[in-house]
C-alpha cells in the first residue's frame, strides 16, 4: 500500500507542476480522465504498474517543457 501511496503522491506533484507551468497541457490531461488510473482500477492486479506508467508519462510531458 505504501508504494501505491508514494506513486499517487508523485503523480499529484507532477500534475501540479504541469498545471502551473503548462496550463494548456493540463487542460488536455483533465479532458481525458480515462487515461488516469483511479479507484475503479485499484483492484486490478496491475494497478501499481498503471500508476508507474502514468507517472512516467507525466515526467515525459514535463521534459518537453524544458
Amino acid at each position: 500500500m505504501a508504494k501505491k501511496q508514494d506513486l499517487q503522491n508523485e503523480i499529484n506533484e507532477l500534475t501540479d507542476k504541469i498545471r502551473k507551468n503548462m496550463p494548456a497541457t493540463y487542460k488536455h490531461l483533465m479532458e481525458t480522465p480515462d487515461t488516469i488510473p483511479n479507484a475503479q482500477n485499484e483492484d486490478n492486479d496491475n494497478f501499481e504498474k498503471l500508476l508507474e506508467d502514468y507517472r512516467d508519462q507525466l515526467v515525459e510531458i514535463l521534459k518537453k517543457d524544458d
